[in-house]
């Protein structure tokens, strides 16, 4: 049903709201989640969305819009973003908010910058106060079609430098090392051995990862040049067979002909392309 945004009357953002059959804390009157950058050009009357960075993993930041009436006071306030299995794929919040009372209208926007997804489709996100679901809208999450090429100053760190710092950040503690890569059309490809120990490189975190973080380097200077998260996919057959020989020509200390890397990296090590979430070049 369509429910007015208590201003101008007019439909609001991600107006499809359904109700808790128990008597609710309050009313959700409108709420949306946006891509960012739609919602700057649009403002509430945004259409519901969120992109993914060429594949599953992580989302451009996106911006959860929710207008209440709800008596006065602090409530604690939640989302929940459930994917087309059913499953819970993100949850913000509880925090604490207050409210203005069930004659005025509170509004809430929270942008999202950490937002991981592993599923796309449409997704039901769940608008919570207290402990109750008081509405929901639907959500479609979009994969959107990955850059080639990126802006100037992040393609002159990855083509200018031959090591990167990469891998996963655990709660805040960042676990990387320096690793030899190579780049092509927007993508970054690192080798990691599957068993850590002497030969190559192993990636912290590579093998369950839904986001790992990058940080480029000044060229012959240990001082960061820019970071990111970027999303991981690990290669496979043919796809593996072509990133190696990609690989295999950036590998500085490479000991023998390229042949006999290759033959080594078959069943030891896999090549993941990380596709960086980053704004693309205009």
């Amino acid at each position: 049903m369509a429910v007015e945004d208590g201003l101008s009357g007019a439909p609001a953002a991600g107006s499809r709201v359904s109700f808790a059959a128990m008597e609710p804390v309050g009313e959700l009157v409108a709420a949306a989640v946006v891509d960012e950058r739609v919602w700057d050009a649009y403002g509430d009357t945004a259409p519901d969305g969120v992109y993914l960075v060429g594949q599953p993993g992580p989302a451009f930041p996106f911006v959860m819009f929710r207008a209440w009436k709800i008596p006065v006071g602090i409530v604690q306030e939640e989302v929940r973003l459930y994917g087309p299995s059913g499953r819970m794929v993100y949850r913000w919040g509880p925090a604490y908010r207050r409210m203005k009372g069930m004659f005025d209208l509170t509004t809430e926007v929270d942008v999202v910058a950490d937002g991981v997804f592993d599923e796309t489709g449409t997704y039901v996100a769940a608008f919570i106060v207290d402990g109750q679901v008081v509405g929901e809208v639907e959500v479609p999450i979009y994969v959107q079609v990955a850059a080639s090429k990126l802006m100037k100053d992040t393609e002159d760190g990855l083509k200018k430098s031959d090591v990167i710092w990469v891998g996963v950040d655990r709660g805040g503690r960042r676990d990387t090392i320096p690793a030899w890569f190579a780049y092509k059309n927007g993508r970054i490809y690192v080798l990691s051995q599957t068993e850590a120990g002497p030969g190559e490189q192993t990636i912290p975190g590579a093998a369950d990862a839904k986001e790992m973080l990058v940080i480029t380097r000044r060229k012959l200077r240990d001082t960061s040049l820019e970071e990111f998260v970027a999303a991981p996919r690990r290669l496979e057959g043919q796809e593996w067979e072509e990133a190696a020989k990609m690989l295999v020509d950036r590998r500085r200390s490479r000991a023998g002909p390229p042949g006999e890397s290759l033959g080594r990296w078959r069943g030891t090590c896999d090549i993941y392309e990380l596709t960086p979430n980053v704004p693309a070049a205009v």
